[in-house]
């Protein structure tokens, strides 16, 4: 789970490579993590299951389609996603030029209805992608360097003591309470994907708690 969180904070920080820096800042922080993972395998990778897997695209018409959408929607409409962006841009970080790429690649605005994207997703293929991705990892090294900018980057230490204090019960509430939310979460359980497992890694990652 903690590889999972430095991961994701690589991405977040790869749309802002070229911005030049004029001190040391959180983005720096990111662009270190970034600099170990091999994005041309991971692209390629990811290209080789888009074009021939079946299960893959059928997660990509998932993803692009409506009930998608709305949970999109509700989650960047909460204040403690908001909150978590805004302090990025803050700490130099082109947070929401990431989001927003990301919304431009999947279309989930205007999202367009479709009979094929209400019907059940297998995420077979998807779950071997994550797989050949993951194992492209230089996971020893990343590892070791969360350590050591948990030890050394005051900017980077403050980012992960913010996302420690987000308050998880308000989130709880979310999940619980979204009839979209729900829906993604029982078809991924349909296709052995352990959604509990995984809210429970994260509680414990960040030290949340109820």
């Amino acid at each position: 789970m903690k590889l999972l969180s430095i991961i994701s904070f690589a991405l977040v920080a790869s749309v802002a490579l070229s911005q030049p820096q004029t001190s040391r800042t959180l983005q720096e922080d990111f662009d270190d993590f970034v600099a170990l993972l091999p994005f041309e395998d991971i692209v390629a990778v990811a290209m080789r299951y888009f074009l021939t897997d079946k299960e893959v695209q059928a997660a990509v018409q998932y993803i692009t389609g409506p009930e998608f959408a709305a949970v999109w929607d509700q989650v960047f409409a909460l204040k403690e996603v908001l909150d978590i962006l805004d302090y990025l841009e803050e700490a130099g970080v082109r947070a929401y030029d990431a989001v927003n790429e990301l919304a431009d690649l999947i279309g989930v605005k205007p999202v367009k209805p479709s009979l094929m994207i209400r019907q059940a997703v297998s995420i077979r293929g998807l779950n071997d992608l994550i797989e050949e991705v993951l194992a492209l990892l230089p996971k020893e090294e990343l590892l070791a360097l969360f350590e050591q900018k948990m030890e050394t980057s005051a900017e980077f230490k403050a980012f992960f003591e913010k996302l420690q204090s987000t308050e998880f019960q308000s989130l709880v509430d979310f999940a619980n309470n979204s009839s979209e939310l729900q829906s993604l979460f029982d078809k991924l359980r349909e296709h052995g994907v352990d959604v509990d497992q995984f809210f429970e890694l994260v509680k414990g990652f960040f030290g949340w708690g109820y």
